[in-house]
Parts: structure tokens; C-alpha cells; sequence
């Protein structure tokens, strides 16, 4: 939804009043009182009718959600990159057959990042799972781990895991 028209205009003995203007014909209108309260009204075509939606807030309440809204802590990411990242890199689950190279070693020992650009980033074990391994974690044989990288780094991290059989 595209912005038009953003108004404000002062309402004496009450507040502010701010609207928002949609090419659709729909309006947003925000009062804030002096007293700190918000009334948020949402029209579908002419603000002299009923609203479709309207909410009252408090001024922590409002603050909270106008901090969400600017995105204070949390920035999101542009669809298109997001795409890209997809693209690129993959999550898989790769099974440690038992006589494979990387058993019974911590993954720090192994240096399984530097020798294949993949990232262990959790190990399914006995039923149970370890999120984020520490670097002092050994891989055991049977271990189910969790890795990201791209398609050559994964079969890299494969070919290791594979085992001399």
C-alpha cells in the first residue's frame, strides 16, 4: 500500500490529528490527546461515516508499538535478498557414518569450517538435539548434524562424513 496524502492539524482543547490517505480510499487516523492516550480509526472510503476498526491506546502502549513500527529492534530484511540468500545457501542434515574421519574429535579439532566453508550449526543425537555447538563438541559416530553452507561446501562436509566404506 502506497501513501498518498499524510495530514495533520491540531484539535484545540484535545490534541493532534494525523490521517493518512491511501490510493485505495481508505483512511488512517491517528488522535493523539494530551493526556497521552492514541485513537487509531481505520475508514474504508469517507471519514464522516463509522470506521471499519478503531483502537484506543495507552502512551506506553503506543510508544511500544510505534517503536515496532519503525523498527527500533528489529530491521527487516528486502525480499530480493532474501531470495538471494536462499538461493545460495542451503540447511541440511548430514548422518556421520562410523568410520568416517571426523569421529570421536571435537569440531574444533576438525576445523570442519576452514576445511569446507559449512557450518555445524546442531547435532541430533540419541534423541536428543544441541543447538549451537560449542567448538570443544565431539562428533560421535551416528551423529545427525545439522550444517549451512552452499551446495559445494555441503558436499564437501558430505564427502568427509561419508566414511572409507
Amino acid at each position: 500500500m502506497i501513501m498518498t496524502t499524510f495530514k495533520s492539524s491540531d484539535l484545540p482543547g484535545v490534541g493532534r490529528r494525523y490521517s493518512l490517505e491511501f490510493p485505495d480510499g481508505k483512511v488512517l487516523v491517528v488522535i493523539v490527546h494530551h493526556t497521552g492516550s492514541r485513537e487509531i480509526y481505520l475508514f474504508s472510503e469517507d471519514t464522516d461515516r463509522e470506521p471499519d476498526f478503531w483502537l484506543e491506546l495507552s502512551d506506553s502502549d503506543a510508544r511500544k508499538l510505534g517503536s515496532a513500527l519503525i523498527g527500533a529492534d528489529y530491521q527487516p530484511v528486502p525480499e530480493e535478498k532474501v531470495e538471494m540468500f536462499f538461493k545460495n545457501i542451503r540447511i541440511q542434515w548430514i548422518q556421520v557414518e562410523g568410520d568416517c574421519p571426523l569421529t570421536n574429535r571435537s569440531i574444533e579439532d576438525l576445523q570442519i569450517r576452514t576445511r569446507t566453508g559449512a557450518t555445524i550449526i546442531g547435532i541430533h543425537r540419541e534423541g536428543e538435539i544441541i543447538g549451537s555447538p560449542d567448538v570443544d563438541e565431539i562428533i560421535y559416530p551416528g551423529d545427525l548434524l545439522m550444517v549451512v553452507g552452499d551446495a559445494e561446501q555441503l558436499d564437501a562436509l558430505r564427502e568427509l562424513t561419508a566414511g572409507s566404506g
